[in-house]
């Protein structure tokens, strides 16, 4: 299932690089999709998916997000080593190295293995887990891209949208769940639900963009870069690295059995599609995070597999 899930990724990833190629996509129209994504379409996708789930969901499987932060900075704790290690390092491809080893897919990969195997319930689990992940993301993940010196400035990136739609939709989900409001008449509950659908439908473009942004990428990528061993090790650390200490951990951790599967999915995924994002609108070794991105998801198709064999699921 997860071989024929990556082949249908790199398949829509390709139109991008169709498009880049053919003159359809520039450089600078690669960076305008990666700022309507960030600014726009994501944080539909963040809102629709966080209030979706009740406060009580939140409060039950509140160690989900904190576990997820875990295993992100399991990654980011051994991207600081490694890169110590490197010696004298450019500071973009550094940051680049970085952000692979801290943020995976957590969301988008996932979710059909969740959903076969633990249904709809698992998928609410999960979208809950990325919290974590989103937190670190638009905190850690802008610093890590962001050049800004001042600190009003980086302070500043901090508050990116998608951080504000996050917040926003926890505050929701408080509000909306503390207090037993009254029915709303019908032409307002028609109104949200149609709002709703509305951001939905927008958020549902956020796979879709990251893929366009990722081929144009891909288009332009230096084939010495695949070969660069730091493409290689950064794929090591992401792919089997990670995963193996987390497995040792979630093994003595109390946790419910669907909720260590779902974590345990969640750590084998490949570098997240957003990096891309990242590079393009922050800036950074974009060559280097589309070399790393494109390797971790070839390798998948034979990592994820075999680690899921031996996941304390």
């Amino acid at each position: 299932m997860f071989f024929f899930q990556i082949l249908v990724v790199l398949g829509l990833v390709s139109l991008g690089f169709v498009a880049r190629r053919r003159g359809m996509l520039s450089a600078q129209g690669t960076n305008d999709l990666a700022h309507i994504a960030l600014s726009l379409v994501y944080p539909a996708l963040i809102f629709v998916s966080i209030t979706q789930l009740s406060l009580s969901d939140l409060r039950v499987n509140l160690s989900l997000p904190l576990v997820a932060m875990a295993i992100a900075m399991t990654g980011f704790g051994l991207g600081l080593v490694t890169v110590r290690l490197l010696g004298r390092v450019p500071p973009e491809t550094s940051r680049a190295f970085l952000f692979h080893c801290l943020i995976n897919n957590y969301s988008f990969l996932p979710l059909p293995l969740v959903l076969f195997r633990y249904g709809n319930v698992g998928v609410g689990l999960l979208v809950f887990s990325s919290v974590g992940f989103e937190l670190l993301l638009w905190s850690l993940g802008v610093m890590l891209f962001t050049r800004a010196e001042r600190k009003r400035d980086r302070l500043k990136s901090l508050f990116s949208p998608p951080l504000v739609a996050l917040l926003i939709s926890l505050a929701v989900v408080a509000v909306r769940d503390l207090h037993a409001w009254p029915a709303p008449p019908a032409w307002l509950a028609l109104a949200t639900d149609t709002f709703r659908a509305g951001l939905t439908t927008l958020g549902a473009a956020t796979i879709a963009l990251s893929m366009l942004v990722a081929g144009s990428r891909f288009a332009t990528l230096k084939f010495e870069t695949m070969l660069g061993w730091r493409v290689w090790f950064v794929s090591a650390i992401r792919l089997l690295a990670v995963p193996l200490i987390v497995f040792t951990f979630l093994g003595r951790l109390h946790l419910d059995p669907t909720a260590r599967g779902i974590l345990a999915i969640i750590a084998v995924m490949p570098s997240a599609m957003v990096s891309v994002l990242f590079s393009e609108r922050y800036g950074g070794d974009t060559d280097f995070i589309a070399g790393g991105l494109l390797l971790t998801h070839l390798w998948a198709l034979i990592t994820v597999p075999l680690l899921l064999t031996i996941a304390p699921c």
